[in-house]
């Protein structure tokens, strides 16, 4: 089984349109990230091999 690891975001990790990884620290399109589950650093030639997934919490 794969471990999972949770991080709460801030306002600091996040730009307009994207996030920063929690691992590499590079900016990655919202997007990118849920189409491929990668952050931008991670794709052919990257070299950070963590899987970002985006979960949507929604409070009434």
């Amino acid at each position: 089984m794969v471990a999972e690891r949770r991080v709460r975001l801030t306002e600091g990790d996040s730009m307009e349109r994207g996030l920063r990884c929690p691992s590499c620290g590079t900016y990655t399109t919202l997007s990118d990230i849920i189409a491929t589950g990668r952050c931008r650093n991670g794709s052919r030639r990257g070299n950070c091999d963590v899987n970002l997934h985006v979960d949507v919490v929604v409070e009434e």
